[in-house]
């Protein structure tokens, strides 16, 4: 049941990311082409390529998570015993949980009071509540990611500790 789960957020965050970056190419692109072909421009493109890469990075960010894509001072923890270096990874990830949450509670307190300011986006005519959605949206699945590698890490005996083991995702 987990793993459907999580093969299902995977596969969200890849889709919402990879929706969001071609639609922001090719919005751009056309947006160059009329720019310089025809003397005009779509005056919402520039809106729109920003809030979709916007969506496609904190999107990513999110897979990247699971992936164990993201930037980290390893090779502290891979020259520790492996106990020693549980501990600290367990320690990591927990700071790490506590931030995603702190951020995620932020995001949707955010999207709460956006809502009742009733604000709409002047170029595309939405409202802003929903460009900000990817803000909780993408922290959420960050910390749920976060959390089955803290899951994985506590569950892995100590003597079969190893870095690379618990923060590559084995289901690529």
């Amino acid at each position: 049941m987990l793993a459907k789960l999580d093969k299902a957020i995977s596969y969200f965050s890849l889709v919402i990311m990879t929706i969001c970056m071609s639609v922001a190419t090719i919005v751009a692109f056309i947006n160059v082409i009329l720019r310089y072909l025809l003397n005009t421009s779509l005056p919402w493109a520039g809106a729109l390529t920003a809030y979709l890469f916007i969506w496609s990075a904190l999107f990513g960010a999110a897979y990247g998570f699971r992936t164990g894509m993201h930037i980290g001072v390893t090779i502290i923890i891979q020259r520790l015993k492996p106990k020693i270096g549980k501990i600290l990874l367990i320690i990591n990830l927990i700071i790490i949980l506590l931030f995603l949450i702190c951020f995620t509670k932020w995001g949707i307190d955010f999207i709460i009071f956006s809502i009742n300011l009733h604000q709409i986006d002047i170029d595309l005519r939405i409202p802003f509540w929903i460009i900000y959605l990817c803000v909780p949206l993408s922290l959420l699945i960050s910390t749920y990611q976060v959390f089955l590698k803290l899951l994985k890490t506590i569950r892995t005996p100590a003597d079969k500790f190893s870095y690379d083991q618990i923060m590559q995702d084995q289901n690529q």
